[in-house]
């Protein structure tokens, strides 16, 4: 019987938990580490290069002083202190010490007076940075204690700021960074009790053009919003509404981009926009993460409640991610493409907290380190191990058997991709029985091939080569695993041989 041939695209579309093996698009992924989803192809991430070392114990807080001209600043906090970490090399004399801990918020602000950071702990007096030194310039109101304030927001010219289990809010007047306070109380309007969690700016459209609104989450689900000016008159100043929502994982739960607002909660992480409209009971509809809801889900259940869950866009890179925690040393991002939508997720980069320098993404290490994120080809020396299993398919052909004879993986590289393979059939997902070597050799499935090598315009060469496989069933699925210190291969297309009905 003749063979047949038929080609299949990389899983662009990106990994995939919620759709069954049985009815996955073919350009879903069933595991998608370390790989991620562009336009046309899947590309293994680039690795990640230590900043700074030599802090004791773990980065919690990387705080970013963006100034109005010239370069930012980039600040640590560790042991608890303060650390200017704008450039590389060993960590150098804190910039300010004493404090209760290490899990800071934080707002850039600018006023007549220069441009500012403030920062916020719910232990220690707020601090302020103006670009040159940290003082403790004194936050005051009636019944405020100043080192409960545990949130911070810049609204409407306004410094924001929240007390940690509470449901007060506080601002000062406009365009000040410091002086008294005024209370803005809602105890009478969180309808479920519990405390503010975090507080943000949503950019809407209220019919008569845009409308910057405050947004208020509490611990318990609500999302409280308010439009207007200044709170302290009612003419400008109105509820817009409570609306329920999930209830919010962690301080640090909220990430601004473009005009809307994006919110880790237990439903998942959603775009405020979308879920304002509906019932919290569909909110997986517009939910940025219903294509992973069941890792999200589960990954919420079972470690949730662990310090280090963030969310923050990376433009440069075309990524929003999603910090992780498992545990106090372990944790791992979901990333998504911000132009396709397409998740995937990354190992290997246990990061603390997520923090950006002018156009650059770094992390905090559990061990001292701030590490850059997304810079060269290997994890400070490590080799990055990327895994990707592509949706099962039954190559237009549902009702046939196939036996499979050769699979050509392509992948475009700036190196020898190392690559190791697998053929899954009829939705048994294979545990690998092996690893990439670190060398190129021949050998069989899962083995390592040296490729053949053609030219591929000006952005690396093409490898492929035709790899025996046996097997026999109604739908196939190719694994591919990779693992690399030297070059980022792309997953262009893979091609397969079979014949219908055949026999092995």
């Amino acid at each position: 019987m003749a063979s047949t041939s038929a080609a299949l695209p990389p899983p662009t579309k990106g990994w995939d938990t919620r759709e069954s093996l049985a009815d996955m698009p073919a350009d879903h992924a069933i595991k998608l580490v370390n790989w991620f989803p562009e336009t046309d192809k899947v590309t293994v991430r680039r690795g990640s290069t230590d900043h700074v070392t030599g802090m004791t114990g773990a980065v919690d807080t990387l705080v970013s002083y963006v100034p109005t001209t010239g370069s930012g600043q980039l600040f640590a906090a560790a042991n608890n202190s303060i650390y200017n970490v704008s450039s590389s090399g060993s960590v150098g004399s804190a910039v300010s010490t004493g404090h209760s801990n290490n899990r800071w918020q934080f707002t850039n602000m600018g006023t007549s007076g220069g441009q500012f950071v403030r920062l916020f702990n719910g232990e220690d007096t707020p601090l302020l940075y103006n670009g040159s030194s940290w003082a403790t310039t004194a936050i005051t109101g009636s019944g405020l204690t100043a080192a409960n304030l545990i949130w911070g927001n810049l609204h409407q010219r306004r410094l924001w700021a929240g007390e940690k289990d509470s449901l007060s809010a506080w601002y000062l007047g406009v365009n000040s960074v410091s002086g008294a306070a005024t209370e803005f109380p809602l105890a009478g309007i969180a309808s479920k009790g519990g405390y503010i969690m975090a507080m943000g700016t949503w950019t809407r459209d209220s019919g008569a053009g845009q409308d910057d609104v405050a947004v208020f989450l509490t611990s318990e689900g609500e999302a409280i919003i308010y439009s207007g000016t200044n709170p302290a008159e009612t003419a400008t100043w109105s509820l817009v509404g409570v609306f329920a929502i999930g209830k919010p994982i962690g301080r640090r739960c909220i990430v601004k981009a473009g005009s809307d607002i994006i919110l880790m909660t237990q439903d998942g992480f959603v775009p405020l926009s979308g879920i304002l409209s509906m019932d919290r009971s569909q909110s997986r509809l517009v939910a940025l993460s219903d294509q992973i809801s069941q890792a999200v889900n589960t990954a919420v259940r079972s470690y949730g409640d662990i310090f280090g869950w963030q969310p923050i866009l990376f433009p440069k890179s075309t990524m929003l991610i999603f910090n992780i925690m498992q545990s106090a040393s372990v944790s791992h991002q979901y990333i998504f493409n911000t132009i396709t939508g397409a998740p995937c997720q990354f190992t290997g980069m246990n990061a603390v907290c997520f923090g950006m320098l002018n156009d650059d993404m770094f992390f905090g290490t559990p061990d001292g380190k701030v590490i850059k994120f997304d810079d060269g080809t290997s994890d400070s020396g490590a080799e990055i191990e990327a895994d990707a299993l592509q949706a099962f398919s039954y190559f237009k052909s549902s009702q046939s058997n196939k036996a499979f004879k050769l699979v050509e993986p392509i992948f475009e590289s700036d190196g020898n991709p190392n690559a190791a393979i697998d053929l899954n059939l009829d939705f048994q997902v294979k545990t690998p029985t092996g690893v990439p070597a670190a060398s190129p050799t021949r050998s069989g499935i899962w083995g390592v091939s040296n490729w053949g090598i053609g030219i591929w315009g000006t952005a690396g060469q093409v490898y492929r080569g035709w790899r025996g496989v046996r097997g026999k069933g109604r739908s196939a699925s190719l694994r591919i695993r990779i693992n690399t210190a030297t070059a980022r291969p792309s997953w262009i297309a893979t091609n397969f041989t079979y014949q219908l009905g055949g026999q092995l």
